[in-house]
């Protein structure tokens, strides 16, 4: 991935998607909805103030619901996720800096399934992160992923 603010920030990561069960308030039909945890370990690498680059290790959970388009038997879905992620340190780059090591996390993305048994899966997501203003400064970042997966 990378960041759509700051200067030239790459985002790498390495993942788990475990299923997770409807939320009782979710009536059953509410159509092709599912819903899953998104576990991921994230290494940020940013240019700092005297040229060099630096490297942040981020850990983020994520709740998403998963809007099969078309029905359950298409390809394409919708993810929408919530939820949070804790740096090792606090993020800083050349022209911003976060107050916090710990932050909220919003993600919205499209993808498409594919494969014998729908084994891969290839997504463009959008995810911003901050700390949600419950301290200053909070310039948070929004991020760009293309993702793939592959089920085990």
């Amino acid at each position: 991935g990378v960041t759509m603010k700051s200067d030239s920030t790459h985002i790498a990561s390495v993942g788990l998607l475990l299923p997770a069960s409807a939320p009782a308030w979710l009536p059953r039909n509410a159509g092709p909805l599912s819903s899953h945890w998104d576990l991921s370990l994230n290494v940020w690498r940013t240019p700092d103030s005297d040229g060099g680059r630096r490297t942040f290790t981020q850990f983020a959970g994520l709740y998403v619901w998963r809007y099969s388009i078309g029905g359950k038997a298409s390809p394409w879905f919708l993810d929408l996720g919530l939820g949070a992620s804790l740096f090792d340190q606090v993020y800083t780059t050349r022209t911003r800096r976060f107050s916090t090591a710990f932050q909220f996390t919003e993600a919205l993305g499209i993808g498409y399934i594919f494969g014998s048994g729908d084994a891969y899966e290839v997504s463009l997501r959008t995810q911003h992160v901050s700390n949600g203003g419950f301290k200053k400064p909070n310039p948070g970042e929004d991020v760009i992923r293309l993702r793939f997966a592959v089920r085990f």
